[in-house]
């Protein structure tokens, strides 16, 4: 059983916003790369 917690996650301000959208985009690379490793060892 998995366990994950949710948020919303709302910007301040038009810079917040563009700021939380490059930590979004960098965290789902960083996801896929880390994905793409584990896949690759088995």
């Amino acid at each position: 059983m998995k366990r994950t917690n949710t948020f919303a996650v709302r910007p301040l301000s038009n810079t917040g916003e563009q700021l939380l959208r490059d930590l979004l985009d960098a965290s789902a690379a960083l996801w896929n790369q880390v994905t793409y490793q584990r896949l690759m060892r088995y």
